[in-house]
């Protein structure tokens, strides 16, 4: 999220979808819709018996429930609460930024091997607001300030250093918010990713990048110093609900379109043809063979055709000028 779009990618019955939305109320809405449908029953039954223990035993019991500043500590609390799958996505999230090089799906391995910890991760602000309640509580309690309203006024205090994280993170404190916080995503709120985690969040990264910050997904354009290949490839999902694909072709051309300038290519109503370095197109075909996959397929059959001539340079544009030339002789 940026201050002008949110970016989603999530799986759902094993299928991976994705939006990007600018930043409005309806798009909060849609926000907090995906986190309802997504989050376990703990995450909503907590703050439900919170509110309850706080509100129910001063009226039918006559005594004293919860302070209204758990719900507080339920809040950045949570971070600890993240069950498996939630903490690989997070973590799967950080080695995205982590990752120095252009992002990318072909790139996905080297995306893994990236740290999983985020300089930037809202786990400083959860370290900054306990940190902050402990020292509070402990301040007032030394001015002779009673400890349940030591603890309230530091709970709610600690609103504010919480807020403030980013600079806080500039001064002082920051050697101690930047080592609790690593080590805190390192054993707690984050856990290594698999690869279903690692495309959802480059799928969700890269929609955002086109919008906000497109150097981290497109290369630079560079020289060619090699010959150019060939490829004709055609890949079918077996096992779709209907005969049409165009879906598949769809997301498969903007894989393509993540190359940037690496490749050239020509979708025809059969085939995809494919230019570029040999090497490159080894890695492209392996990426677009993985697409059916990450939508749900079970199945995919993929032929392909190299056309790898050495004793003279030769492009998709030449092979057809050659023909037509000796078709107008």
């Amino acid at each position: 999220m940026t201050s002008q779009y949110v970016s989603c990618a999530s799986h759902h019955k094993g299928v991976l979808h994705s939006w990007i939305e600018p930043v409005s109320f309806r798009t909060t809405l849609k926000m907090v819709k995906e986190l309802v449908i997504s989050i376990p029953a703990r995450f909503i039954i907590l703050p439900i018996l919170c509110v309850l223990g706080i509100f129910l035993p001063p009226i039918f019991l006559n005594v004293s429930g919860l302070p209204v500043y758990s719900l507080l500590y339920l809040a950045f609390g949570m971070h600890f609460l993240f069950p498996k799958s939630l903490r690989q996505y997070h973590g799967a999230e950080h080695k995205v930024f982590s990752y120095k090089g252009l992002i990318s799906k072909v790139r996905i391995k080297a995306i893994n091997r990236a740290s999983i910890v985020n300089r930037g991760c809202s786990t400083n602000v959860v370290v900054v607001y306990f940190t902050s309640v402990c020292l509070g509580a402990l301040l007032l309690i030394a001015a002779q300030i009673n400890g349940s309203t030591a603890l309230m006024i530091s709970s709610y205090g600690s609103l504010i250093p919480a807020i403030l994280t980013e600079r806080l993170m500039k001064a002082w404190p920051k050697i101690y918010i930047s080592k609790v916080s690593a080590f805190l995503q390192r054993t707690i709120t984050t856990t290594e990713p698999d690869r279903h985690h690692l495309l959802a969040a480059i799928t969700s990264y890269r929609q955002l990048a086109e919008m906000e910050f497109p150097h981290r997904i497109k290369r630079m354009k560079k020289e060619r110093t090699t010959n150019m290949a060939i490829v004709d490839v055609t890949i079918i999902p077996i096992g779709t609900e209907g005969p049409s694909v165009s879906d598949y072709v769809v997301n498969i051309q903007r894989v393509l379109e993540s190359f940037g300038d690496q490749i050239t290519f020509q979708l025809t109503p059969m085939s995809t043809l494919i230019e570029g370095e040999l090497p490159v197109l080894f890695k492209v075909l392996e990426a677009i063979h993985e697409v059916p996959f990450e939508h749900g397929i079970k199945r995919v059959a993929t032929n392909i055709r190299i056309d790898d001539r050495r004793d003279k340079k030769q492009t998709m544009a030449s092979k057809l000028e050659s023909v037509q030339s000796k078709l107008q002789s």
